[in-house]
């Protein structure tokens, strides 16, 4: 076996943080990803630093923020996305590439609709299609489309392809997106039991079966030993609870919390790191684990440093960017383990205290004050942690050159007043 590790990285697309078993669900059926959660490591705050699929996707494998790598909107019928319209060029693969890597990736990439040759095996698309072959669906006699995926990945690893020289193969289901719809099977323990959109929670647990095949495959092999599996998802799902909110494109915790696992050498075991993630950690972490040295202009951070405590700083805030879509409303926001601002340029900003309502159901922006429910006149006045979190919003979006961030936490401060004699 070679001895540099090999890499597997399985990525969901539209799934919230809580549809795992593994984070507190208490209905949702996911005993494959709840087993690769208590053999490694779970984050408990991981987000995604743009809730839509192209601007997250981009972060994921350039490791730079949305703002530095320019993608903010989803593309369709672009060969190349990265070479066509980013500012940064250079994605994970190329490098690993470079390092004598085998690079395969299967399923959804919405970068572009054709491999620019940055992967030795191509089994991708773009986006849109559906979940089934031909359309059919289940019940019509169809073929789910994650099942095909997780065919050719398992040929791919049972393959001397996958011994040959290290690998990193990415298997990217399109499901849980929109449409919800899953094999007839896996709606078992949702429909008609009160479940609400069982068919989402059926194709999470559809893909749950499709990790546990492979998961499977890589342990009958020997693979294991020398795999570093990670599971992610590019962003979450609102399941339209506000008019403004259809599906994503907002910075609720169910639009940007995420799933994030890593299993494999040098993850302990059953652990659950409560440091702030992002998917612009993915890169940084994997080049570490592959000994590569990692470009100086990266934004995330090899979370192995967190996991052995190396670490002399970790972030104490998450940023993430968004436009509302049916408003196209510019928003920024700064999450810390307790706390949230979202800023909007609209100027219908949000703050929440998350220790007392983690659902986000309190605007708590500008209490106290009278409201037709009558629900906002005991809360006492939140000016001074909203400013603060408006300082730490100031202070990454200038370090990330994020015009719209400084703008609004800098207009915030102005209308406040956030003059040194006051702080």
């Amino acid at each position: 076996m070679q001895q540099q590790p090999n890499f597997l990285v399985i990525v969901s697309d539209q799934q919230r943080w809580d549809s795992l078993g593994c984070n507190g669900n208490v209905f949702a059926q996911t005993p494959n990803l709840d087993a690769m959660a208590a053999r490694g490591a779970n984050f408990e705050l991981s987000f995604t630093p743009f809730p839509v699929c192209t601007p997250a996707r981009a972060s994921m494998w350039t490791g730079v923020h949305p703002n530095k790598h320019g993608v903010t909107y989803n593309r369709y019928g672009i060969d190349d996305v990265i070479s066509y319209e980013s500012k940064v060029d250079t994605t994970l693969f190329e490098i690993m590439q470079s390092a004598g890597y085998r690079t395969a990736y299967f399923g959804k990439w919405h970068l572009g609709e054709t491999n620019n040759g940055r992967f030795d095996i191509w089994k991708g698309f773009n986006s849109h299609g559906g979940h089934w072959e031909d359309g059919r669906q289940s019940f019509q006699g169809g073929r789910y489309k994650p099942e095909t995926q997780t065919e050719e990945m398992i040929r791919f690893l049972e393959s001397p392809q996958a011994r040959e020289k290290p690998f990193i193969a990415v298997q990217s289901y399109y499901p849980p997106h929109n449409p919800f719809t899953a094999p007839a099977e896996s709606y078992a323990p949702y429909r008609r039991k009160g479940v609400p959109f069982p068919g989402y929670y059926a194709a999470v647990t559809a893909l749950d079966g499709c990790v546990g095949a492979v998961r499977e495959v890589l342990r009958r092999t020997g693979l294991s030993e020398n795999t570093l599996v990670l599971y992610v998802s590019d962003h979450g799902e609102t399941f339209n609870f506000a008019e403004a909110a259809p599906h994503k494109w907002v910075c609720q915790d169910s639009s940007i919390r995420v799933p994030f696992l890593m299993e494999g050498p040098g993850v302990p075991e059953g652990i659950r790191p409560k440091g702030l993630v992002g998917l612009e950690d993915l890169m940084p972490t994997v080049l570490a684990a592959a000994g590569i040295t990692c470009p100086d202009y990266i934004d995330g951070a090899n979370l192995f440093d967190l996991l052995d405590g190396t670490a002399t700083a970790w972030r104490d805030a998450y940023y993430a960017q968004t436009e509302r879509r049916t408003t196209r409303t510019l928003q920024r926001c700064i999450r810390t383990k307790d706390l949230k601002l979202i800023l909007s340029w609209d100027e219908q900003h949000e703050f929440y205290d998350l220790t007392i309502d983690p659902e986000e159901e309190f605007n708590l922006f500008d209490v106290p004050r009278a409201d037709k429910q009558n629900q906002y006149m005991h809360f006492g006045d939140q000016s001074g942690r909203i400013l603060s979190l408006a300082r730490m919003m100031l202070s990454r979006a200038g370090e990330l050159d994020d015009f719209a961030g400084v703008e609004l936490a800098s207009r915030l401060l102005r209308q406040r007043d956030d003059s040194p004699d006051r702080r």
